[in-house]
């Protein structure tokens, strides 16, 4: 993987988020993409695994039509030869509310000759189930 895979996947991904323009996505993702975003699945239906192009499209866009993204920030970034380890801060906000939402995700790529093979996510879904709440979870104390 070279540098520019990374960064192509990125700004395909914030435009089909943003702008719902997932034409330059499609064409970055392997036909048999592997992608998987760990969280509360009942909590929030996009989550969970999805294989194959068309499946990772049809999430993307789900997502496009539930939040719209102001900004990102990569906290930690690691870039190897065909795979990525990034740490990111989301600044969101629900396009139902209007309620702005801030998230982090850790996000483990990989690519083969330019294009997505596989995806994992993990939310910082507590943070998150908060501020869907619009409350704090107070939990018992564990002794």
């Amino acid at each position: 993987m070279t540098e520019q895979s990374l960064w192509r996947f990125s700004r395909a991904f914030h435009r089909a988020l943003n702008e719902r323009q997932t034409d330059h996505l499609e064409s970055i993702l392997d036909d048999n993409v592997d992608w998987a975003i760990y969280g509360p699945i009942d909590m929030f239906a996009f989550l969970g695994p999805r294989h194959g192009k068309r499946a990772v499209i049809d999430v993307v866009r789900e997502i496009s039509g539930i939040v719209s993204l102001h900004r990102f920030d990569r906290e930690s970034i690691m870039i190897g030869e065909d795979s990525t380890a990034s740490l990111m801060r989301y600044s969101l906000t629900s396009t139902t509310s209007g309620t702005p939402i801030s998230v982090r995700i850790a996000i483990f790529a990989k690519f083969k000759a330019g294009r997505l093979i596989s995806l994992r996510a993990i939310i910082d879904t507590f943070d998150l189930v908060e501020q869907a709440l619009g409350r704090q979870i107070h939990l018992p104390k564990i002794a």
